[in-house]
């Protein structure tokens, strides 16, 4: 039996976050209602498209702002799930929230329905870094999501942190930081900001508070595993690992990819036409490619700081050899790795490896 993940979109937010490049929409009880639906729906017509081989052992709900779903749409979709596929025992099930949205009770009705890893966009503990990201959670807010959080019984958790914020300087993120400390959750997900600002400014900022953000939760125990992923010791992400190590998984959902049996999909992102095609017994897809699939391993794994086998470089010894010459990449034994100081020049790096057209 084959171990899968299976990853569920909601498109759905109170408001646009400018730094958000995910598809969503403003959120309306009834047509998060009738998406819900339309997801079991989805559901159904996978599981008959399915050859039923595959076992889904990561569930991962993502956004969006998944936590404005009610108790009665949360179980709707988990019930769901488990009625059209088959769920391994204790499977890694994540949702995506808001600190703003997690309220005691909501907190203890997703661990009851089986949600046992929790993905808090906390963003930063500042109150001028959320002010310039225009959250609208406050940072005792965060704090209380995570206490609540534990306190429902989730041990499992990662916090999403933003960094190289324009105004933000090593000593102002290391006050951030530090709050980590006393909370010793396990999982941080620290992402640099995109935004229009673009030039050497910003670069530089970039790669100084990128390389202090890694020592500084290195030496609170966190292991820099994955470019923007640090976790203690056996707290990985086992969905996102999927991605990485270019294994199969499903996605589910308005605009949602996945990769199964060499092939990358892409759901549609037009609500209406996701509606009319799941309604109608059809999957909603909008493109399959069957790309190189040494490139496509190569593009996500080199992604993880522990690198990949040689084996993916087969076709390119000499890409391979000039890298290796010029440092940008190591050996690790068996692996190949971006050098650990040449981490953000990884879209450089995959550029040599591009297959001719």
């Amino acid at each position: 039996m084959k171990h899968t993940g299976i990853y569920i979109h909601i498109p759905f937010c109170k408001r646009k976050c400018f730094y958000c490049h995910f598809v969503k929409g403003e959120y309306d009880a009834e047509t998060v209602e009738k998406y819900t639906d339309a997801l079991v729906n989805e559901f159904r017509i996978k599981a008959n498209d399915n050859d039923g081989s595959n076992t889904i052992d990561t569930i991962y709900i993502g956004g969006g702002s998944p936590s404005l779903l009610n108790e009665q749409q949360v179980s709707k979709i988990v019930n769901g799930l488990y009625k059209y596929f088959s769920i391994a025992a204790n499977p890694e099930f994540t949702v995506e929230v808001n600190p703003e949205d997690v309220a005691p009770a909501k907190l203890k009705s997703l661990r009851n329905a089986g949600i046992n890893r929790l993905s808090i966009g906390t963003q930063s503990f500042v109150p001028a870094d959320l002010h310039y990201l225009k959250r609208t959670h406050s940072v005792q807010q965060s704090l209380a999501a995570v206490e609540n959080a534990l306190d429902a019984g989730f041990s499992n958790i990662n916090i999403d942190f933003i960094i190289s914020l324009p105004t933000q300087t090593q000593k102002t993120l290391a006050n951030n930081l530090s709050v980590l400390e006393r909370i010793n959750i396990p999982h941080i997900s620290a992402y640099i900001l995109e935004e229009v600002e673009e030039g050497e400014e910003k670069n530089l900022r970039d790669e100084a508070l990128y390389f202090f953000t890694a020592a500084y939760l290195n030496s609170l125990g966190y292991i820099h595993y994955e470019v923007s992923n640090f976790s203690k010791k056996g707290s990985q992400c086992r969905h996102n690992l999927k991605y990485w190590e270019n294994k199969d998984y499903i996605g589910v959902g308005l605009s949602a990819s996945g990769y199964e049996k060499g092939s990358d999909y892409k759901n549609t992102e037009n609500l209406e036409e996701y509606f009319v095609k799941v309604n109608a017994g059809c999957l909603p897809r909008a493109e399959v490619n069957r790309g190189d699939a040494n490139f496509r391993g190569i593009v996500v794994g080199l992604r993880l700081l522990e690198g990949i086998p040689v084996t993916y470089f087969e076709k390119y010894p000499g890409e391979l050899e000039l890298l290796l010459t010029n440092g940008f990449l190591i050996r690790q034994g068996n692996n190949i790795a971006v050098a650990p100081e040449k981490i953000l020049l990884l879209n450089e790096i995959l550029t040599y490896f591009v297959p001719a057209t």
